[in-house]
């Protein structure tokens, strides 16, 4: 889910910044060669979102590895 979720991030970002550099190229003496990417920011982005995800599972799976699914599953 995490990397479907950065690869089409990373793609509508593209496309927005190459759409906003076309809109406003004649604003810019001279415009741009190409576009600006602040890589560390992006990577720092992208830790922050692994590091998250990987605690969100591991309090999932130690909520869910304190439940006795046997006995939960039998009441119903």
């Amino acid at each position: 889910m995490l990397a479907g979720s950065l690869v089409l991030a990373a793609g509508l970002g593209w496309l927005l910044a190459e759409m906003l550099i076309a809109m406003l190229k004649h604003a810019f003496d001279p415009p741009p060669d190409h576009i600006a990417v602040p890589w560390r920011y992006v990577g720092e982005l992208i830790g922050g979102a692994l590091v998250g995800s990987l605690v969100a599972a591991a309090l999932a799976a130690r909520s869910q590895a304190r439940m006795n699914l046997g006995a939960i599953l039998r009441e119903q």
